[in-house]
């Protein structure tokens, strides 16, 4: 097994190469890609809504440069009466949650590291996603602190571009894996 240094080497090879190709991409097609992407996850609310697993507390983000997630998708979800849930980076790394409105996304009460635990549907960052689940995020260990708390009923996935879920992720033992995917190609549930 590799050692923590290789590892961490792994991982940021892995994130430079995709931060690379993601500042590749023209504006045109990252609109697309969150179209599409917003367009999955919201026909997967509306079907699980349908099947009798309505999402109250969704856990959410707003896009750093050319991530998937959008305004679109947040206001798609609010539209539906779900409670949006956007991070605040705590100081210990830790994310704490702010609920979002129509209006603005700039809430200031603070909900508490715990609040995820109420979760129907998490959907997080990532740069790449592996087969069994392994994201590969900024490299703070944020989310996987989040993860580690997010009930095993909810839906929980990682909001990606075309190209980004990979054969494998470099992991060490803390990592936590989604149970899902959502690329511009639509969500896909990945086998556990």
């Amino acid at each position: 097994m590799a050692d923590d240094a290789e590892v961490i080497a792994d991982k940021q090879r892995l994130r430079s190469r995709i931060e690379a190709a993601r500042r590749a991409l023209a504006p045109t097609d990252v609109d697309a890609a969150r179209r599409s992407v917003a367009s999955a996850v919201l026909a997967r609310c509306d079907a699980d809504a349908d099947a009798g697993r309505p999402w109250r507390h969704v856990f959410g983000y707003e896009a750093i440069n050319a991530e998937p997630s959008s305004p679109a998708l947040l206001n798609g979800l609010l539209e539906r009466g779900c409670s949006v849930y956007l991070p605040v980076l705590r100081a210990d790394r830790d994310l704490d949650w702010r609920q979002a409105d129509n209006s603005s996304r700039h809430g200031f009460e603070r909900h508490g590291v715990e609040l995820v635990r109420r979760a129907d549907a998490v959907l997080v960052p990532a740069f790449a996603v592996d087969i069994a689940g392994m994201r590969l995020g900024r490299g703070g260990g944020s989310y996987d602190r989040v993860l580690a708390r997010v009930p095993a009923t909810a839906a929980l996935a990682a909001l990606l571009h075309r190209g980004e879920l990979v054969e494998q992720v470099p992991a060490q033992s803390w990592d936590r894996p989604v149970r899902s995917v959502v690329t511009p190609d639509g969500w896909l549930d990945l086998p556990q």
